[in-house]
């Protein structure tokens, strides 16, 4: 998992470099939800872009990994804006109630018990709309 966050962090300054002010944070407002499609053969998947809910079909026994990486909108005292790039919280949520989060890393790391449609989430809700990375990757 930690050639995840090698592999997000360069695409994450990308994407908060080169994203346009009316795609800042809108903190809540809007759940974007964006299905999980993996490609044939393939054991990780990758959105760039914006999301905040992030759904697929995942099979009991599988192990989910998953790290999320983008835009902190921020104002100081002067009412003046910056843009930083940094690891975002992700959680897993599924069938009867599973739920899981990432761990003090900030890598999501989770044995799914049943098969079945799973949410994957990013926060704090203040970063919903931003330009972020996620990947997410199931054995």
């Amino acid at each position: 998992m930690q050639s995840c966050y090698r592999s997000l962090l360069p695409a994450a300054i990308l994407v908060a470099c080169a994203a346009p002010v009316s795609s800042w944070a809108s903190g809540c407002n809007r759940e974007i939800v964006v299905p999980i499609r993996f490609q044939q053969g393939s054991v990780c998947w990758q959105h760039v872009g914006v999301g905040t809910t992030f759904t697929g079909q995942f099979g009991a026994h599988q192990r989910v990994t998953g790290a999320a990486l983008g835009q902190f909108y921020s104002a100081d005292d002067n009412n003046r804006t910056s843009i930083t790039a940094g690891p975002w919280q992700i959680s897993i949520t599924g069938p009867d109630g599973f739920s899981a989060s990432a761990g003090d890393n900030g890598q999501l790391d989770a044995i799914l018990p049943k098969a079945g449609q799973y949410s994957i989430s990013v926060g704090p809700c203040a970063i919903w709309g931003s330009q972020g990375m996620i990947e997410i990757c199931a054995q």
